[in-house]
Formats: structure tokens, C-alpha cells, sequence
């Protein structure tokens, strides 16, 4: 393996298509750093515990296989996976700064050019969020069983490669030109997303096009011209191709691409168009009635008939401003290449045929809160100025009253939505007040594999079933369902399955996955699944919005001064804000409520007494654990650390970690609603043990927010900068 220092420009030897896979002189350029580097920073959070898997490169000569050991725990990988094929040309090119290795495999036997094998990495030691250094990445490839020998020669389309291609979340590799096809087929076979580098010809391709077409694949962010490091032997030419001071030679391609299904932003806003349609500024093709639109730039905004523009226009597509109708092109195999473009007689370059799709953005949401609680979920997208809960349900009268004190403005139902005069109800009011929104959380118990016998329709699942049912009365522009992480991994992924199948069958788009309430801005590390359902355009979730995450200090260090037993429902400040977390939180209060110690007995004051601070159970004699199992039990949070989950009964100190970092007290409801991310104008109801339980199972209202945010960003005000004058 071959690698210089990080601050210099020749970062590895890539190789764009692994030698020998056939006889394309493509198949043997090789990819820069700086391409995949470019590209792949606009996926960071997409990453977040995926498996990635490299099966067309050489694993000790790949930038891809660099670029993921040097991001590893930046991007927070669980595995990477890389296969080499047996034609690989291992140390091809050499530089004088490089560092030179030899490769042994899980054996102790050194690796040889001509062998296929596998390298596995699932850790690389340092600090998450940073850069692995040189050294590490070469201490981790010469650790024993890194690497292992393959039984075949490493083709991808091989039965032992396609295992480790079943394993893995996202393929991110650079395939051979002449096998680009193959191995997109086999992604899509086996449900997988993927970032390829290839030839913009490829898109014309059978096995491409209509997924294209369908919206399932989209090119990302570099889509044109690409430089590649050639081999020495490469025939000089005219037109692109040069040797830099180091004798080193280079081929540039001006049609690459990368072709992708993970998430880019330009999916999610429209192109700006100013031009307007006249017969003379646009003729039709002489075979087909189409218009012929010489430049992305130019596409008319009045024109609703079908158009042919440059197959640059992929750059901006947006598959909910317009349909891809087909192509028209010279000599493609697919079955939507519809004619051979041509005006006057003139024969013209391929072209992509669309539609513009009307579509009218939401200017204000206005919401069916179901299973509302205390109201997390509203009170946090009412934050966005363009949303507003105007209706809410609840079974719970606690939870009902304390929404409708903080939310006067919602109309709040107390019942069953089982029960036909409730839903009656809401379904009335929401039709009064112009929901276009739900939002929810519908308890579900069906998580196990018995659940797997009657689905949705199994009984114990009956207010999921609910749920969509007033989601196919209602047809909301969006809905949202927050649940436990779990739901996604129950009975290996087949309930999840139902609910996407279920919900796209009622023509909603869906978006789902795990969010982690830390990167929002929550001093609190609470993962919820999240499903952003839309009608007219897919809506991503959300990606973090804080690189510094808050901490239990930034949160309550300001109520850092009651007892046991001590404190009052209402009372006045008696401390500063220590941080801008808490400024926020007192923003608009200015009295400070739910702010009441527990009323501890003597034996766990006493118990707390002998754990210092920020400490646990473990420092407690071992007679003295008592009946509690659980290592976490009279844990005390830690200052500069997100909390862990906040649930239901965190006023009692032996209930996990929710003591006081230093008090001899567990947390009061107004500190666990601070950690909630519930700012202290929010006022909790009810007695002690309704209060916790609407604490407790509240979204955090500040992930709320930036579910909201998102869904504005793509729903409401949408635009971009039109920069293309292709020809």
C-alpha cells in the first residue's frame, strides 16, 4: 500500500477500473483522491453506521479504500469491506514520499500480485469525529486477519463476493466501464444504495435508464468533466491528455459522472426557470412532437408538452417538478428510447425527454397531532414559524390538559381513536381548520415474529392501522410517524416492511431511519424512527445540525442547588444562565416552573452520599446493590456528556442514570424536561406520576424542529441557482 502525507494533493494510486476485467483502455485508469473526496462530502451523515463495501478496487492501492480508513470514524462507519481482483496491479505507481508495505493475510503469508482477497476493517482506533493519521491506517492494514485470501479470483459478480455485497448498506467503488451495468444490476437486485463513478453513456443503458425514469437513481454532484492518472504505457494524444512535472501522465474524460440512489439536495429544489415558450425559440423535433430546448438555461417555464433537453439537465432534475418521459437518442438498446432526435433535417446529440409536473408549494402546515402526550411533536414544529398544530388527540386527560395550556390556540380531543363518534370528531375539526399535516406516534406491539401473521391487521397493531386510516381520509400534503428504534429491526425488518409497503400504496413517498436526538441539539442521546411520508415529492430526513453536541452541563447547570424534597411547583430564578443552551431555554419565562426535588427516603440519600460525583453503582458496597440487575441503576449523570434516555420514572434514584451529577437527589422534572429540549415556558400538569410519564414519552422538542425544518426546506420554499448553459 502506498500513501503520503494528508496535506498532499497525490493521495493513493485509485484505480479507476481494475485491470483486466476486459480489454477497455478505461479499465485502467485510475481515480484521484480529491474526486472522491469532493464527492463524497456531501454524503456525510448518509453514512452513520452503514457496512461500505469496495468490491472493484484493490484494497491497498484504492482512494476509495483511503478515503474510508482516513474518514472511518468521522463517518461513523460500522464496517468497511474491500475486495481485490485477482488482476490487480498492486504498487503500480510509486512516489518518492510514499510509504511502502508489505501485505501479509490473516495467516502470516505474505500477499502477491495475482491474488484475489478481502479487506475487512470494523475498527480504527482515535477519537470519533476525526481524521485517521497515516500511521494508524497502516497499523490497522498490517493487523493480523485484516486481510483474508479469496477461493476465487475476486469478480464481483462471484458467489463469494456477492455475500460480502448482501452485507453491506452502501457500495461506493469505481467499476469497469464495460461491467458498469453488471454491477448496477446486481445493487439493484439485492436492494442496495450505492455511489459508482462511470461514463455518462451509461445512463442511456437498459438496465439505468428506467431507473432513472422512475426516480430510483440520480446522478450526484460531479456530472462532466474528470481527470485520471494513467498508466505509463498510454499513448499520448491530442486532446486530453498531459504529463505533470513528476512524469506522471493523465487522461480527463468529459462526460463522467457519479450515479448514486443516496440523497443529494438538488433532488429537493426546484429549477429556477425565467425563459418563455415561442415557436421560433423552440422548434420541434421533424419525428416526434416534442420541442427541442437547446440548454438547460433555456427550458420555458409556461410549456407543458413534452421537451427535449442536454442530458446535462440530470444535474438539476428534480422528480417532483418534472417527469422523465423517455429519451431520444442513436442506436440505445432501451426500450424508452423513443426516436432519433432531429430538427430540419439537422441530426442532434441525445437528449432527455420531460414533463414539468405542477406542483404548489405549501406556504402553511397546519396539524393533526394523534397520540399527542404533553405535545413534544407540536410544541417543537410550532417553532417553525410555517407550522401550527391546530388539532390534537390523546387518550391520556393529563397529557390532553397540559397540551392545550401550553397550545391554547389547538383544538384538543380526549378519547379513543378506536371510538367511530372520536374519530368522527377529528376528522371534522381537521377538515375545519385545513389540516395538511398529521403527525404521530401510534403505539405497536406487534414486534415479534408472531407479529409477522396478520400485519397491520393483527389487533395488537390496530392503532398503527388507525393511523394511516385517517391519513387516507384526510390525504395530507405530509405526515410524520415517530416510534422506538426498534420497530425497524422486529422480526428482521418485516414489520417495517409492511408499514413502507402499506404507506406507499396510499401514493406517499417515504423517508425513514433512526434519528439520534444529540445531533439536534438535545443534551440527550434518544434514537426515535422516523418516517417523513409526502405526497407530491420525497422529503429526506434531516441531517444533524450541531457538530458540538449539548451536554447535561450546558443544561441544568444553572438548578444545580436543591435538595431532596426541596423546591415548588412555581418559584422565581435565583441564578444566571451559565450557557446559550439555557439562554435559550429561559427565552420568554420568567418565572421557573416544575423545578420540585423528590421527596427521598433516608436509606437512598444515604445511598447517594457514597457515590461521588458523576459516579454509579459500582462504587456502592456490593451489599448495598441491592434487588436491581442492572449496571446503570444509581448511576449519576455526567457534566459534559449527553444524558442517556430520559424515561418515565427518572425522579427515582435507582432507576438508572438519573441522579444529579453532584446532589444527593435524582433529577427534578424541570432538568429532565431541559434535557428533553422543552424550553422553560413549557409548563408540565398533573400530579408527580403524570408529570414524568408526559416528560418521559415526549419527542424531544427540538428534533421536532428540525423534522419541520426539513420538510419546509423541501415542501415550502424551495429554489436554486440555475448555472447551467450547457450546449
Amino acid at each position: 500500500m502506498d500513501y503520503i502525507d494528508s496535506s498532499s494533493k497525490k493521495k493513493g494510486n485509485s484505480i479507476l477500473n481494475s485491470a483486466k476485467y476486459s480489454s477497455s483502455n478505461t479499465d485502467e485508469w485510475y481515480t484521484t483522491y480529491e474526486t472522491i473526496a469532493d464527492e463524497l462530502a456531501h454524503y456525510q451523515s448518509q453514512f452513520n453506521g452503514k457496512v461500505v463495501l469496495c468490491n472493484c478496487d484493490d484494497p491497498f492501492e484504492s482512494n476509495f479504500t483511503y478515503y474510508f480508513l482516513r474518514h472511518f470514524n468521522q463517518l461513523k462507519l460500522k464496517k468497511l469491506i474491500c475486495t481485490s481482483y485477482a488482476g490487480s496491479k498492486i504498487d503500480q505507481i510509486h512516489d518518492n514520499s510514499q510509504l511502502q508495505m508489505t501485505l501479509f493475510d490473516e495467516l502470516g503469508d505474505p500477499i502477491s500480485v495475482g491474488q484475489g482477497y478481502v479487506m475487512i476493517v470494523s475498527k480504527v482506533p482515535g477519537k470519533s469525529g476525526e481524521e485517521v493519521s497515516d500511521e494508524t491506517i497502516k497499523a490497522v492494514l498490517e493487523r493480523k486477519g485484516t486481510v483474508k485470501r479469496l477461493k476465487g479470483s475476486g469478480d464481483f459478480r462471484s458467489d463469494e463476493c456477492v455475500e460480502y455485497l448482501k452485507e453491506c448498506d452502501i457500495c461506493c467503488t469505481n467499476p469497469p466501464f464495460s461491467l458498469f451495468a453488471a454491477l448496477f444490476s446486481l445493487l439493484v437486485k439485492y436492494d442496495k444504495q450505492y455511489l459508482l463513478i462511470g461514463n455518462q453513456n451509461a445512463i442511456t443503458y437498459k438496465e439505468i435508464f428506467p431507473m432513472i425514469k422512475e426516480n430510483k437513481a440520480w446522478v450526484g454532484y460531479q456530472f462532466g468533466d474528470m481527470a485520471f492518472r494513467v498508466p505509463a504505457d498510454t499513448e499520448p494524444r491530442n486532446t486530453r491528455f498531459w504529463v505533470d512535472e513528476t512524469g506522471q501522465k493523465w487522461r480527463s474524460l468529459g462526460n463522467a459522472m457519479w450515479l448514486t440512489n443516496l440523497d443529494v439536495s438538488r433532488r429537493h429544489t426546484d429549477l429556477v426557470l425565467t425563459q418563455y415558450y415561442s415557436p421560433e425559440k423552440y422548434p420541434r423535433y421533424d419525428n416526434y412532437d416534442a420541442i427541442n430546448v437547446k440548454r438547460v438555461i433555456d427550458i420555458p417555464m409556461d410549456y407543458d408538452g413534452v421537451m427535449g433537453v442536454p442530458i446535462t439537465f440530470l444535474k438539476y432534475h428534480n422528480g417532483y417538478q418534472f417527469e422523465i418521459v423517455g429519451e431520444a437518442n442513436h442506436g440505445s438498446d432501451n426500450e424508452f428510447d423513443l426516436f432519433k432526435p432531429k430538427v430540419g433535417g439537422k441530426d442532434l446529440f441525445k437528449r432527455i425527454l420531460i414533463r414539468r409536473l405542477r406542483y404548489t408549494p405549501v406556504t402553511e402546515f397546519k396539524i393533526l397531532d394523534l397520540f399527542c402526550g404533553a405535545g413534544g411533536l407540536s410544541w417543537g414544529m410550532d417553532k417553525n414559524e410555517h407550522f401550527t398544530t391546530t388539532v390534537a388527540l390523546d387518550f391520556d386527560a393529563q397529557a390532553a390538559d397540559t397540551f392545550k395550556r401550553n397550545m391554547p390556540y389547538a383544538e384538543v380531543v380526549v378519547g379513543d381513536i378506536t371510538d367511530t363518534e372520536i374519530k368522527s370528531k377529528i376528522v371534522s375539526l381537521a377538515r375545519q381548520t385545513g389540516v395538511n399535516m398529521i403527525v404521530g406516534g401510534p403505539p405497536c406491539q406487534g414486534y415479534s415474529m408472531k407479529g409477522k401473521k396478520m400485519g397491520l391487521d393483527d389487533p395488537r397493531n390496530f392503532l398503527f392501522r388507525e393511523y394511516l386510516s385517517l391519513v387516507e381520509e384526510l390525504q395530507p400534503e405530509v405526515f410524520v410517524i415517530e416510534n422506538v428504534k426498534g420497530l425497524l429491526l422486529s422480526a428482521n425488518g418485516w414489520f417495517k416492511d409492511q408499514i413502507v409497503q402499506t404507506i406507499e400504496n396510499l401514493g406517499y413517498a417515504v423517508k425513514f431511519g433512526v434519528l439520534n436526538a444529540a445531533d439536534f441539539g438535545v443534551p440527550q442521546a434518544r434514537e426515535r424512527t422516523i418516517f417523513i411520508c409526502s405526497k407530491h415529492r420525497e422529503v429526506a430526513l434531516p441531517a444533524p445540525t450541531v457538530v458540538r453536541r449539548t451536554t447535561v452541563r450546558d443544561a441544568i447547570s444553572d438548578l444545580a442547588y436543591l435538595e431532596s424534597n426541596e423546591g415548588d411547583f412555581e418559584q422565581d430564578y435565583v441564578t444566571e444562565a451559565q450557557s446559550d443552551y439555557q439562554v435559550m431555554m429561559r427565552t420568554g419565562s420568567t418565572k421557573l416552573y416544575n423545578h420540585k426535588a423528590s421527596n427521598h427516603k433516608q436509606v437512598a440519600i444515604d445511598k447517594l452520599k457514597l457515590i461521588p460525583p458523576e459516579q454509579g453503582k459500582e462504587c456502592l458496597p456490593e451489599e448495598l446493590h441491592g434487588n436491581q440487575k442492572f449496571k446503570t441503576t444509581w448511576g449519576r449523570l455526567k457534566w459534559d456528556e449527553v444524558s442517556p434516555t430520559i424515561d418515565t420514572r427518572f425522579d427515582a434514584s435507582s432507576n438508572g442514570t438519573n441522579n444529579h451529577p453532584f446532589l444527593n437527589r435524582a433529577i427534578t422534572p424541570r432538568e429532565a424536561a431541559r434535557i428533553q429540549s422543552f424550553d422553560d415556558r413549557f409548563v408540565f400538569y398533573g400530579s408527580k406520576v403524570y408529570v414524568r410519564k408526559q416528560v418521559g414519552n415526549a419527542v424531544p422538542p427540538l428534533l421536532a424542529k428540525a423534522i419541520a425544518d426539513q420538510i419546509y426546506a423541501v415542501l415550502g420554499a424551495h429554489s436554486v441557482e440555475e448555472t447551467g448553459k450547457d450546449e
